[in-house]
């Protein structure tokens, strides 16, 4: 394999236009167009739909970017260690949902910044649906999902629930009513989470009902979707965590409704088990760092043992 055909791929999947990755490479257009054939010709696959009018991968595809970003990054450490000499550098590669990244993950990678020093640990943050991808190409050593039950037995395994609301401004709750049906927030404006998102079901629910709509919007980040709220641009139904500071003031409400959210759970859903002690210390750190977040903030986060 070529690494310059898969430069170009990557590249490629990243730009959306080979006129883009030409320039990028400093490369003629039809250079990448023939790195591009010569690299699924090697894996006997299509990589490119090219039915389609508009730049889009195969489901191929998007698993070879992936693979590729991943083999990059690896002959970029190669031959940076290679430059830089001296002993080896230990590393591990941690995945995990943005909503973990804004609560307890930075305290847990704080700390094992202190406690293993001489390992080097590299933060992945994206959705459920990105970090899968990740996971099946066993391209991480430890990953925190929403909702995914966990692929290998582990040791010290733990799950954070987040209590889930419907929040909204309060500029737009009407303070006459008491409970809120759901034909009442359909017809407010309604900020969506995208199809992959654990938390789609909840405003899809509303809109299978033929009630009156009100605005739809749609955003594919807890944080974003926050300040959307916060910007009075519509409801959701978010882990109120993201929120807390804004409801504590009273900027945000939780609306009251008749049926409370099911909690939202981030847990260990992957390890790679062939590292071992490292594996254990990673999530003995993890832990450590869950427990005293969920310690700290009560009202919004639990922390569950053995789970």
């Amino acid at each position: 394999m070529n690494l310059k055909h898969v430069e170009a791929f990557y590249w490629l999947a990243q730009l959306g236009t080979h006129q883009r990755v030409a320039d990028k490479l400093n490369i003629t257009q039809p250079a990448v167009t023939a790195r591009i054939f010569a690299l699924e010709s090697y894996l006997n696959a299509e990589l490119i739909d090219r039915s389609k009018t508009h730049f889009t991968l195969t489901e191929r595809g998007h698993e070879m970017q992936v693979y590729s970003e991943r083999l990059l990054d690896l002959r970029d450490t190669m031959m940076r260690r290679a430059e830089e000499g001296g002993s080896p550098v230990q590393k591990v590669r941690v995945a995990a949902v943005s909503l973990s990244v804004m609560t307890w993950v930075p305290d847990m990678m704080r700390q094992l910044s202190q406690e293993m020093p001489d390992t080097q640990c590299d933060l992945i943050s994206a959705s459920d649906f990105q970090l899968s991808r990740h996971v099946d190409a066993a391209d991480v050593d430890i990953a925190f999902l929403s909702n995914a039950p966990p692929k290998m037995q582990i040791s010290n395994l733990f799950t954070v629930n987040y209590a889930v609301r419907w929040v909204c401004h309060a500029d737009l709750l009407d303070p006459s009513k008491q409970v809120y049906t759901d034909r009442d927030l359909a017809a407010m404006p309604l900020i969506h989470y995208p199809r992959t998102s654990p938390l789609f079901p909840l405003s899809d629910a509303l809109v299978g009902k033929g009630y009156k709509a009100g605005p739809r919007h749609t955003a594919n980040a807890v944080g974003t979707i926050a300040k959307m709220i916060n910007a009075k641009l519509g409801i959701a139904a978010i882990p109120a965590i993201v929120a807390a500071d804004e409801l504590a003031s009273g900027a945000l409400k939780v609306i009251p409704v008749k049926v409370t959210p099911r909690v939202l759970k981030v847990r260990c859903a992957y390890a790679n088990m062939a590292r071992g002690e490292m594996i254990d210390e990673l999530v003995r750190v993890s832990a450590n760092a869950a427990r005293a977040w969920c310690a700290a903030n009560p009202d919004w986060c639990e922390y569950i043992e053995g789970e």
